[in-house]
């Protein structure tokens, strides 16, 4: 047997309205589905992160609470990485979340902190590793929204583009996120390839990029040649796209 990542961890929550709210409007994670389990009288809340692996928020009724500190044997704590740990951590403390000291791994160098959920389960936040410089990251970003399984998956775009997104697309038009999820979801897709790219960082937690794309020319339309430029901002922990513009050749 080959274990190849984890698929999801299940939490059990005491009151989950108030749990629902922490994990996707604090924590940010994607709702997937939700059901309520008559026949248990449970929630079953579905989450999912960007890299696919979820979470599972249950509600059993009359669920024993989590023991205290000092801690027990078992799940000891779910960590979450994150680009900038400090970032994460204001922001969990701009919305009343108490969040311990950053310290450092003696052993990785890297940055992490802890706080906790409604229900006293211990949160980690832990730094991502730099292996992965800022032109490379973006170029993969960028580079996913022209794929085909990208563009035609709604859940992909709200991951990769800011909620006031605005494009401005090379026949003029401008576009909101809604909007081009929308208009992307039946497009006539064509492949594209990307030269040229070049990123300016223009502040800590933004980046400019520029490239030229090359359209494939396919049965609808012909091949064309446009220049790029995007806007991109990094918000807890997470590079995603704010502006995209389009200029014809």
């Amino acid at each position: 047997m080959q274990l190849e990542k984890i698929h999801h961890v299940a939490v059990i929550c005491a009151d989950y309205a108030v749990s629902k709210r922490f994990y996707t409007e604090v924590l940010g994670l994607r709702v997937v589905a939700e059901n309520y389990r008559a026949a248990r009288d449970s929630y079953k809340l579905d989450l999912a992160l960007p890299d696919g692996s979820q979470i599972e928020l249950f509600s059993f009724p009359d669920a024993p609470a989590r023991p205290t500190r000092p801690e027990a044997q078992g799940l000891r704590h779910l960590s979450f990485e994150v680009h900038d740990v400090q970032a994460a951590a204001d922001e969990l403390t701009a919305q009343g979340i108490a969040v311990e000291p950053l310290r450092t791994d003696e052993y990785t160098g890297r940055r992490f902190t802890f706080f906790a959920d409604p229900d006293g389960l211990p949160l980690e936040l832990y730094e991502a590793a730099p292996a992965e410089n800022l032109d490379a990251l973006l170029l993969k970003l960028e580079g996913d929204l022209h794929l085909r399984e990208v563009r035609a998956s709604a859940a992909r775009l709200e991951e990769l583009l800011e909620e006031d997104f605005e494009e401005i697309g090379i026949s003029g038009t401008a576009w909101t996120r809604p909007a081009i999820i929308e208009a992307l979801r039946d497009e006539a897709f064509s492949e594209r390839t990307m030269s040229e790219f070049r990123v300016k960082r223009i502040a800590p937690d933004a980046a400019l990029v520029t490239y030229r794309v090359h359209r494939k020319a396919t049965a609808e339309r012909p091949s064309a040649d446009s220049l790029r430029s995007s806007l991109w901002r990094l918000r807890r922990g997470r590079w995603r796209m704010a502006f995209h513009q389009g200029t014809p050749l």
